[in-house]
């Protein structure tokens, strides 16, 4: 299952196959002063190949002189897609069966700056979902029975988030930190016990002018108590993900990514990208040093969607060790 607080729209021929992804968006301000960063909405749908299909409706608003960052996503998807297995190992096999996976999801945040850049807040993120075989199991081991059984999860959640970047869509100088919590607890209505941990680091700087800049991202995520399969980090998944590996191939309790990437940008709408990266899957943080490194790489081409904004629609190649990918999204990766 893809990590639907933290993804963005895109159509990507990996775990669901090719397909198409309608969005419309808006980027607006809810404060009259323009030397403030924008606001952004959207609401989209899509369809896949193998009759996977969904919607969904975000919001991602800065209010009162962005003191306030408040944040929102409803969804809902009926997703068909490949169980590897969890662990390294599982992965490195290639051997799947047939999923399908009914998800409607909900997720907030209300974050308020308690000084210049440094934003901290809560959230809340509610599931309900669904798993079931499309076929006899002819791979590995299936997803355990409380696995499959309908589910509701539900977790209160803490956040931290540190912003010094100078644009939201195609940052040339700062950085971007954010640190997340989710405690899914019984106690709260949510059907199991666990936890979900993410930290991430991007850094923007320009090598020459506007039209050339280096940007890096690393990133760990961490699962920890009953946690279902569908809610392990993977390597493929969430806004971070490494490009390169299907997602959900690669799949444990912690999942580290560290990324590099080269932008160039003409001076009208078009651009270009580099980028390189690798990635490690883990039962606990101590195993990481023992895990294989997962190489990946690749290219790009960018086109701006607006004028008075860097926001764009990329087509991305890239490859890892078991095959190549080709992605189609709106925004950056990192």
């Amino acid at each position: 299952m893809p990590d639907l607080s933290r993804t963005k729209p895109r159509v990507v021929g990996d775990f669901l196959g090719w397909g198409l992804f309608l969005l419309a968006g808006v980027i607006h301000r809810f404060d009259p002063d323009t030397t403030l960063k924008p606001s952004t909405g959207m609401v989209g749908g899509f369809y896949t190949e193998n009759d996977s299909w969904g919607w969904m409706i975000a919001e991602m608003a800065r209010l009162s002189h962005d003191r306030w960052r408040l944040r929102g996503m409803v969804s809902h998807m009926d997703i068909r897609y490949d169980f590897f297995g969890i662990g390294e190992d599982a992965g490195q096999a290639g051997r799947s069966i047939p999923l399908e996976q009914e998800i409607d999801f909900a997720v907030g945040s209300a974050l308020r700056r308690v000084r210049e850049g440094l934003y901290l807040g809560a959230s809340a993120v509610w599931m309900r979902t669904s798993v079931e075989l499309r076929s006899p199991p002819a791979g590995p081991p299936p997803p355990s029975s409380e696995d499959q059984t309908s589910t509701d999860l539900f977790a209160p959640g803490m956040q931290a988030e540190l912003d010094t970047r100078n644009d939201d869509y195609w940052p040339r100088a700062g950085s971007l930190a954010n640190l997340r919590a989710n405690f899914f607890s019984e106690d709260l209505g949510s059907s199991r016990d666990f936890q979900r941990y993410a930290a991430s680091s991007s850094w923007y700087t320009n090598l020459r002018g506007d039209a050339l800049i280096l940007a890096t991202n690393v990133n760990g995520a961490a699962a920890a108590g009953d946690a279902p399969f569908y809610m392990l980090p993977t390597i493929g998944g969430g806004k971070y993900g490494l490009r390169g590996y299907q997602q959900g191939r690669y799949r444990d309790r912690v999942v580290t990514t560290l990324q590099a990437e080269l932008r160039f940008h003409t001076q009208g709408r078009l651009g270009a990208t580099v980028f390189g990266g690798f990635g490690q899957v883990a039962p606990s943080l101590g195993e990481l040093t023992e895990a294989r490194v997962l190489p990946a790489g690749g290219a790009g081409l960018r086109y701006q969607l607006t004028r008075q904004y860097p926001m764009h629609l990329r087509a991305d190649y890239a490859w890892g060790i078991d095959d190549g990918l080709l992605y189609f999204a709106v925004s950056e990766a990192f």
